[in-house]
C-alpha cells in the first residue's frame, strides 16, 4: 500500500512525498517487472555507507571533467585564438544552461536514472531506449579516448613501451575496475582527495605560468585570430566540450546522496561554474606561454609549457608528472561509465561494470588494430553525447533549455559536416544507432522493465502534474 500526501508550497505547485508501506509486500504488477540495479560504487548496506555530501557530488565533477582542461583542447586552437575561444564560449554557457535546466529537474524529481531514466518517463520507451544507449556510448568512448591519451603519454616518455600498449590498456582497466567495484567510502574518499588535488594543479598552473606569461608576444598574432573562417570554427567547435563533458553526469550519484534535491543540485551548478571560470584562465594562460599559439594544437601536454618554466625541470620530467596526473583523474573518468546507481541496499553490479569495461577495452583494441579510427573516437564520443542532451529553479527557464539544444543542434552539424574525412563518425554513428533500434524491437521491447524508484519518480510527476493542472483551472 501506498501513502501520498500533498501539501501546499510556492507558486502554488504541490510537493509530494510517496513512502512505501513496509507492512505488507507490494503485489507484483502484470505489466512490469521490479527491476533495481546499481551500477558504480555502492556500499552493501545502508548501516555502514558513506552518504556523499554537497562537496563529495562537487569534487566528482571537477575530477571527471578537469583533466579535460589539462590537454587535447588545444587541438582546436587550429582554428585561431579569438574563434575557438568564441567555441567555448558557446559549449560553456550551453553547459552552464543545461547543468542549470538539469538541477532544476534533479531539485524536482532526485533521480538516479539519468537522461535514460527521465526520458523514459517523459518521451517514452523506445526515445528514452536511445537516449540511454547515446549516453553510455559517450561514456563508453570517452573513456577509451582517454585511456588511448594516457598510454599514448607512457609511451613518449617510454617509447620501448609501444609494442606492448594493448597490454597496458588492459593493466589499467584491471585496476580501475577493483577500484570501482570496491567502492563505498574509500571511493568517496580517494575521490575528495583527487579533486582537490586536481583542482590544485590547475591553480598551481595559473599562478605559477604567470611570471612568463606574455600575451603580446605569445598569442598576438594577426594571421592566426580566425584561421579557415566559418568552416575553421564549425571543425574545432565540438572540442571546446573537452572543458566540460561529463559534468552533466553528477544527477547520476543522487540515488547515495541524502536530501538530493538540495545537495546535487547546488554542487552540480557549483562545479559547472568553477569549471567554466578555470577554463577561461587555462586557455588564456595557455596560449601566452612559450614556444607560442603557432606550436600549441600539436602540443601533447600543453601544461608542460608552463610546468618546465615554473619548477625547472627537463620535459621529459614534465611528461612523466603528467602521466600521473592523466591516470588517477582517468580512475575517476571511470565514475560515468557506471555511476546510475539505485538503491544503495543493492550490491555493486559486476557483471555491469565488466561489460562496460569490456566494451571500452574493445574500443581501444580497434584502435590499436586500425589506428586510423583513433582521430574519429572522440568525435563518435561527442557526436553521442550531443544527441543525449536534448528546490532548485533554472534562472534562465526554457529559454535556456533551448539555448542549450541550439548549441548542441551546431555542435552536430559542425561534426557531421565540417570534419573533412567523409563524415566517417556520422556513418559509424548511424550504424550502431540501426543496430540498436533493431536490438530494440526484436529483442529488448517485449523485457524492458520498471524500477521501484521509476514508479516513485512517476507517480510524483504525474500527481504534481495534476495538481499545476487543478490550480490553473481554478486562476
Amino acid at each position: 500500500m501506498t501513502k501520498v500526501s500533498i501539501a501546499p508550497m510556492q507558486q502554488s505547485i504541490r510537493s509530494v512525498q510517496v513512502q512505501a508501506n513496509t507492512s505488507r509486500p507490494s503485489p507484483r504488477s502484470s505489466t512490469f517487472r521490479a527491476a533495481g540495479s546499481v551500477v558504480g560504487p555502492a556500499a552493501k548496506n545502508t548501516t555502514d555507507s558513506y552518504k556523499p555530501g554537497k562537496w563529495d557530488i562537487f569534487m566528482l565533477g571537477i575530477t571527471i571533467v578537469i583533466g579535460g582542461q589539462y590537454f587535447c583542447w588545444n587541438a582546436g586552437i587550429s582554428a585561431g585564438l579569438w574563434s575557438f575561444f568564441i567555441a567555448y564560449l558557446l559549449i560553456g554557457t550551453a553547459y552552464v544552461a543545461l547543468c542549470c535546466c538539469t538541477a532544476e529537474i534533479t531539485g524536482a524529481l532526485p533521480f538516479a536514472g539519468g537522461a535514460y531514466g527521465l526520458a523514459r518517463c517523459t518521451l517514452g520507451f523506445y526515445p528514452a531506449f536511445m537516449i540511454g544507449c547515446c549516453e553510455a556510448l559517450e561514456y563508453i568512448a570517452y573513456v577509451s579516448t582517454s585511456t588511448i591519451a594516457f598510454v599514448d603519454l607512457v609511451v613518449d616518455a617510454v617509447p620501448e613501451a609501444k609494442p606492448i600498449r594493448p597490454l597496458l590498456w588492459g593493466l589499467f582497466y584491471l585496476s580501475a575496475l577493483i577500484f570501482h567495484i570496491k567502492g563505498g567510502r574509500a571511493f568517496w574518499v580517494f575521490n575528495l582527495v583527487l579533486g582537490v588535488v586536481s583542482l590544485l594543479i590547475v591553480l598551481l598552473y595559473c599562478i605559477g605560468s604567470l611570471p612568463f606569461v606574455n600575451f603580446a608576444r605569445y598569442a598576438a598574432d594577426s594571421n592566426l585570430e580566425f584561421v579557415g573562417g566559418f568552416q575553421g570554427f564549425m571543425k574545432a567547435l565540438p572540442l571546446a566540450a573537452w572543458f566540460f563533458v561529463g559534468v552533466e553526469a553528477l544527477p547520476m550519484a543522487s540515488g547515495q546522496v541524502e536530501q538530493a534535491k538540495h545537495v546535487v543540485p547546488t554542487a552540480q551548478v557549483g562545479c559547472v561554474l568553477t569549471l567554466f571560470g578555470t577554463g577561461i584562465f587555462v586557455y588564456f594562460i595557455t596560449v601566452s606561454l612559450p614556444p607560442g599559439i603557432a606550436s600549441l594544437p600539436t602540443e601533447l601536454v600543453p601544461f608542460d609549457n608552463g610546468f618546465t618554466l615554473l619548477l625547472d625541470f627537463p620535459r621529459d620530467c614534465a611528461i612523466s608528472t603528467s602521466n600521473l596526473r592523466h591516470r588517477v583523474w582517468i580512475h575517476v573518468v571511470l565514475w560515468k561509465t557506471y555511476c546510475g546507481n539505485g538503491d544503495v541496499q543493492h550490491e555493486t553490479p559486476y557483471a555491469a561494470l565488466i561489460a562496460g569495461t569490456t566494451v571500452s577495452y574493445a574500443l581501444c583494441l580497434v584502435v590499436y588494430w586500425a589506428p586510423s579510427i583513433g582521430q574519429y573516437l572522440f568525435n563518435i564520443c561527442m557526436l553521442a553525447g550531443f544527441m543525449s542532451y536534448t528546490e532548485f529553479r533554472s534562472p534562465f527557464g526554457s529559454w535556456g533549455a533551448l539555448y542549450s539544444m541550439l548549441v548542441w543542434v551546431l555542435s552536430i552539424v559542425g561534426i557531421v559536416v565540417f570534419q573533412g574525412n567523409g563524415s566517417v563518425e556520422t556513418f559509424v554513428f548511424i550504424t550502431v544507432v540501426a543496430l540498436l533500434t533493431l536490438f530494440y524491437f526484436v529483442y529488448a521491447r517485449k523485457r524492458q522493465t520498471f524500477s521501484p524508484q521509476e514508479n516513485r519518480v512517476m507517480l510524483v510527476a504525474h500527481v504534481t502534474k495534476f495538481n499545476i493542472k487543478k490550480v490553473a483551472a481554478a486562476q
